[in-house]
């Protein structure tokens, strides 16, 4: 595509959500009178990571007169090809645990050059919740009196990971959550599909479009929904765990599972639940105990640990779950089933 040639949002941001344009609107029409630091809080990460950037977008567009970015401006070109001087993205760096000071210190030193496009720099802050406390610290002078002319977005969906001293600074916007039925009907909209795979993505997520959205139609979609789908036979299995369960990580296969089991003592009728739910919580507790050793950061073999699972699930319904869970538990170095 040309330097000149029209650039559409849609090409690269989707469709706003129908459940976020009140807030945008809202966001939209205080104008002058807003603030310069927002934190954008929801309980779908890549939900405020969109909305921030929508925010940004809007705010660089050159055309004012507009709700939304224009599209045609050479701001809106530069943005959509993320080549756009006056903004910055400040995120979690691949194979690290935390934002660190260091990224805060450049994202400052930024705000402070001259803008080059028109009269504003944009900084947002993706998943702020990470920021060590170094780098929240140091973020601090920069959320009270910004260089020049600035807008600061940092979007979380785990807002009380931040310091309270980051959060006073900043106006919060809570996005709300997204009617089931409206989200089905964005997401297929967005993705091309029909209702019933939107539907089917959605389960992906928790019941959250953007995050299903930005999985997409992809080779990890198609895994994690036939993973998914291999829960409600494993009664019934008799020649090893499922073949899905090989296509991904050990720790997607523990928080679905984790996922799985939740889903089912919330079903539990009122009238049952003191005689259903135990096996079901203490498979869960099992679960919970092994993915919290991995994310500790703990290397079992995963044919070994996937075979385990796999027993352990498959007897929950059967008189020797309990002694299983038991000898799994203490394997971990826990008390065991009564601990």
């Amino acid at each position: 595509m040309s330097a000149d040639a029209e650039v559409s949002p849609v090409e690269s941001l989707p469709d706003t959500p129908p459940w976020l344009e009140p807030l945008l609107q809202q966001w939209t029409a205080s104008g002058a009178q807003r603030g310069h630091a927002f934190l954008l809080v929801s309980e779908d990460p890549e939900e405020a990571a969109l909305f921030s950037r929508r925010l940004a977008v809007a705010q660089l567009c050159h055309d004012r007169q507009v709700e939304r970015p224009c599209g045609h401006c050479r701001s809106c070109h530069a943005f959509f090809r993320g080549t756009h001087g006056d903004l910055m993205q400040v995120e979690r760096p691949e194979g690290k645990t935390a934002i660190g000071i260091e990224q805060i210190r450049q994202a400052a030193q930024f705000l402070q050059q001259t803008a080059l496009y028109g009269d504003i720099k944009v900084m947002m802050i993706r998943e702020a919740d990470q920021l060590t406390l170094a780098a929240a610290n140091s973020l601090l002078k920069t959320l009270e009196e910004p260089a020049g002319n600035a807008l600061l977005l940092l979007s979380t969906s785990a807002v009380w990971r931040l310091p309270a001293t980051v959060r006073s600074r900043c106006q919060q916007l809570r996005l709300p959550s997204a009617p089931h039925e409206e989200g089905v009907s964005w997401l297929a909209q967005q993705l091309g599909t029909d209702d019933q795979q939107a539907d089917r993505m959605l389960s992906l997520t928790g019941g959250r479009p953007v995050s299903a959205w930005a999985m997409g139609n992809t080779q990890e979609a198609e895994q994690q929904l036939a993973l998914i789908g291999s829960f409600a036979g494993l009664d019934a299995q008799t020649s090893g765990p499922p073949s899905s369960w090989s296509t991904v990580d050990l720790e997607v296969l523990l928080r679905r599972l984790l996922g799985w089991a939740e889903d089912n003592v919330r079903d539990i009728a009122k009238g049952d639940f003191a005689r259903q739910a135990g096996s079901w919580l203490l498979l869960h507790r099992c679960l919970a105990e092994l993915w919290f050793r991995l994310k500790q950061g703990a290397t079992p073999a995963k044919d070994i640990a996937v075979t385990e699972v796999f027993r352990l699930c498959r007897s929950r319904g059967h008189a020797v779950f309990p002694g299983l869970a038991q000898q799994f538990l203490f394997s971990l170095g826990r008390e065991g089933a009564g601990g």
